[in-house]
């Protein structure tokens, strides 16, 4: 032996996700959405440091100094890391300084987002390193409960379906736990330990083959407008119903549906995604949005193989890149 300290070097990668049927439905306590991983992904290296440093697009911050003043991209992992911190503080664990290096795949070259979930998947990668750091040995659950409480603190909530698929890292059918409980409750790390009202993850091991159209552009949604209770009614069961059966038919009533919604939520539907959607109709393909529209990705589900060169040109033709991410079933 030499007397040499081994020094701790962990990697992580959180997948990026894209829905399938149940957006905005899953905005509500107690309804649901169908999440997919994808093959892109948010990595991080951490290794054991005299202090602790977050490095990002080969940009170095002292953890310390960036608790005052944190650099926008960076608040979901400084609020993290300092969660985590008060975590172990009550279990009584040392703190363990580090250097945490984080490769974002999840944008473009040209750094545009594709619409994947970055947010989410900051916390969760982070989460994931410092679980397995100090050996703390969290399951999937208790984490995905740390994540929504992180989200809460720093006042932007997602549906937490995002947070699912990141963490378990499969196909998922999730329920919204009961957002006006958890925005009601004062209290936080006794939250870990309890039964969330309402909440469902259910882990799918086989769902249809996808190809996934990005349109490049990333518009401002628009948080105006309520949506009609009727809307969560109709979704619901189409949700059920696809979950059911898998039969794309009713991916197309749910884009049907997301486009009248777009009448309320103007510029959901995008001019390239509704060439998205018209150009799989002209194949007699179901096509639709993935997530909140204004941009970003664009599903179709396809069973005949041989028709997905010609979908590729004809989105291609209309400045949509098809991106080659889809996992299929033996990945």
């Amino acid at each position: 032996m030499s007397g040499v300290a081994l020094v701790t070097r962990l990697h992580e990668k959180v997948p990026g996700k894209l829905y399938i049927i149940g957006e905005y439905n899953v905005l509500k306590s107690g309804h649901g959405a169908l999440i997919a991983p994808v093959n892109l992904f948010l990595q991080g290296t951490l290794i054991e440091n005299h202090k602790t440093t977050i490095t990002e697009n080969d940009i170095s911050h002292d953890y310390e100094d960036i608790l005052i003043d944190c650099p926008h991209q960076l608040k979901n992992t400084v609020a993290t890391i300092t969660f985590f911190h008060e975590y172990l503080a009550l279990k009584n664990i040392a703190i363990r300084p580090f250097r945490y290096t984080i490769e974002n795949n999840l944008i473009s070259d040209d750094q545009i987002k594709y619409g994947l979930g970055s947010s989410a998947a900051s916390i969760v990668l982070t989460l994931k390193l410092l679980n397995r750091l100090y050996q703390t040995n969290l399951s999937p659950l208790f984490l995905f409960k740390m994540a929504v409480l992180i989200q809460r603190r720093l006042g932007n909530l997602s549906s937490g379906g995002d947070i699912a698929c990141n963490i378990f890292d499969v196909p998922l059918y999730y329920v919204r736990y009961d957002v006006e409980w958890l925005l009601s409750e004062k209290r936080t790390f006794s939250l870990l330990e309890m039964e969330w009202p309402l909440l469902q993850i259910k882990l799918l091991t086989k769902i249809p083959n996808f190809i996934i159209g990005w349109t490049k552009e990333n518009f401002k949604p628009d948080t105006n407008g309520d949506i009609d209770p009727s809307f969560f009614e109709t979704a619901s069961k189409l949700v059920h119903n696809y979950l059911s059966t898998y039969d794309a038919m009713y991916l197309t009533q749910y884009q049907q549906l997301l486009e009248s919604l777009s009448l309320v939520k103007k510029g959901l539907m995008t001019p390239k995604l509704e060439k998205l959607v018209a150009r799989a109709k002209d194949l007699d393909i179901a096509a639709k949005i993935s997530g909140a529209g204004y941009g970003d990705c664009g599903i179709a589900q396809v069973s005949d193989a041989s028709k997905i060169k010609e979908l590729t040109l004809l989105w291609e033709n209309e400045g949509i890149k098809v991106l080659d991410i889809w996992r299929n079933d033996n990945e």
